[in-house]
């Protein structure tokens, strides 16, 4: 889409050159000849009507839109080359020359030199509207002035009634064009902007929690759906205003004083909230703060609906190491390597590029070992709250916690007693829990949240990560001690782009597989699409390969 820019023009020869540098510019231009109070109410009707992403303007018209439009606005300046041309045409006219500036030019021009290098006296007439423009050339007639410069074709033709000469200052084609350039860049900018606001509005209105972001002032800046229903409130009537002017009970409720909280529990008219408040700084400058937060029963929901979602998978491990396709020597090597380990009881930590298959690695290790008749538990350690992480991992007693199940919750431990547990993306476990997973790990024995006595558990633990948690351990993000007791039996798998001719068998491999899913008959890929599939990296492996066959 070309852009869209609203140009006044000040005298028709500007609307002309100005035509001809959009169109070479590629602008889409909207042009009205206009000046100060006739061009604001000409451009408040025309960008209430159209979408006009920029105005450019000169002067003291540029000035007076500034003061009253929304859409930013680009001044065309005319040079100093441009005004000296002008005052060169006035002396051949005559001496006493008045000039007709803006007090957008805020004290004036300085025209010292112009005037020695013309060898003339020029007095300057301010302006800010067409009253005072009119007032100006009426007080240069009173001043035995003969020739006015400036202000535009309607102070040459007040001057022409005036019985006094009339010079305008013509913009020159680079300072209209560099205008156009300018408005371009700003249309650039903001459109960037706009898709990027309209990304992270999407991003934060499809989480089911309600957010709230307040300015280092305490004006709310945004409020998400949730928040808005919640509330009550409406994200467009909040937008700059204060917590304190909005009189909303649970909104100064869950803002309080603005002080860093991390699920922090507490009771608004009688319903119990999850609030979290998370601060926004850059350098020591602080910006604001984002407030997070959830109805207890919702979380409730949530906790009873990711159970669901766990413990529905039956607890078994359904792939081997056959279902794993691959010739290459990579993932040959990976494979013997995983049989070794499979014939051990020892913990296991993969490592790997997302999508190259850790899970189905896992999977195969179990079902050779000496637990394959007993439960294979799978957890992935990012895909759950701190808070529901925990219960998960442990399990809890009845009480423990407000909307606990009666009787309690096995975790998922005791439910992997006898077989393996597999802990996806470990490296993304919380840092507190840490200390209790390497409990586990050494005594091979949990306590439930609420509980007081310890369960034994039999279970081997097989740890998988796209991170490099040395690295983590560096960085004082993973404990070294659960690093050093995961890091027993190490097996990196290798990314897809190193599977030399792997990619031909999986492609292979997932139009036959689609074939049947979808009732189609597909029997080859053109030769170009194939050649590209080959040469291409493919960085999420070998589930993005699938997602794209």
């Amino acid at each position: 889409m070309l852009p869209r820019v609203l140009i006044t023009s000040p005298y028709p020869d500007f609307t002309k050159l100005t035509e001809d540098i959009c169109c070479e510019l590629s602008v889409e231009p909207v042009i009205i000849e206009a000046v100060l109070e006739d061009a604001v109410q000409k451009v408040l009707k025309i960008t209430e009507r159209d979408e006009i992403e920029v105005v450019v303007s000169r002067g003291g018209t540029a000035a007076a839109l500034k003061n009253n439009v929304s859409v930013p606005v680009i001044t065309a300046e005319a040079s100093d080359y441009d005004i000296l041309q002008a005052l060169w045409e006035a002396k051949n006219i005559s001496s006493k020359i008045a000039f007709l500036g803006s007090y957008y030019h805020q004290g004036g021009y300085e025209f010292k030199k112009p005037e020695k290098i013309l060898g003339i006296n020029i007095k300057q007439y301010l302006y800010r509207n067409y009253e005072e423009l009119e007032n100006m050339v009426l007080r240069a007639y009173e001043d035995g002035m003969e020739v006015v410069v400036g202000g535009g074709q309607p102070a040459v033709n007040m001057a022409k009634a005036m019985g006094m000469r009339g010079i305008l200052i013509y913009s020159s084609r680079r300072s209209i064009v560099q205008a156009i350039e300018r408005a371009k860049e700003v249309i650039r900018i903001r459109r960037h902007d706009r898709k990027y606001t309209q990304r992270l509005r999407t991003v934060v209105n499809s989480v089911e929690e309600a957010v709230i972001l307040v300015d280092e002032q305490e004006r709310v800046m945004f409020i998400n759906r949730v928040a808005e229903r919640i509330l009550g409130l409406d994200n467009r009537v909040v937008m700059n205003k204060q917590i304190k002017e909005l009189n909303n009970l649970w909104l100064a409720g869950v803002y309080q004083d603005g002080i860093p909280c991390d699920g922090h529990l507490q009771e608004l008219d009688n319903t119990k909230v999850v609030v979290n408040r998370y601060p926004v700084n850059s350098k020591n400058e602080n910006f604001g703060v984002v407030v997070t937060f959830q109805e207890l029963t919702r979380l409730q929901q949530l906790e009873q609906k990711t159970r669901r979602k766990i413990y529905h998978k039956g607890l078994v491990a359904r792939f081997s190491f056959d279902d794993i396709i691959g010739e290459s020597r990579a993932i040959r090597e990976a494979i013997e390597t995983a049989k070794k380990y499979g014939h051990t009881d020892s913990t296991v930590l993969i490592t790997g590029e997302t999508g190259t298959g850790k899970e189905l690695m896992v999977q195969g290790i179990h079902n050779i070992s000496s637990r394959k008749e007993g439960p294979f538990v799978a957890v992935n350690c990012a895909a759950l709250p701190e808070n529901l992480l925990e219960s998960e991992l442990f399990g809890y007693e009845e009480g423990a916690f407000t909307g606990a199940k009666k009787g309690g919750k096995l975790g998922l431990f005791e439910l992997a007693h006898g077989g393996t547990i597999f802990l996806d993306e470990i490296g993304k476990i919380p840092f507190s829990l840490q200390g209790r997973l390497l409990r586990v790990l050494q005594e091979k024995e949990v306590m439930r949240l609420g509980g007081s006595k310890v369960i034994p558990v039999n279970v081997r633990v097989i740890a998988a990560t796209n991170l490099e948690l040395s690295d983590a351990v560096q960085k004082g993000d993973f404990r070294a001690d659960l690093y050093y007791r995961l890091n027993v039996l190490k097996l990196k798998l290798p990314p897809l782009r190193e599977r030399e001719g792997d990619i031909e068998l999986l492609t292979n491999h997932f139009i036959s597989s689609f074939n049947k899913k979808f009732r189609k008959n597909v029997k080859y890929i053109p030769k170009e699409i194939r050649d590209w599939i080959n040469q291409y990296q493919w960085p999420g492996n070998v589930r993005e390969l699938e997602n794209f066959i």
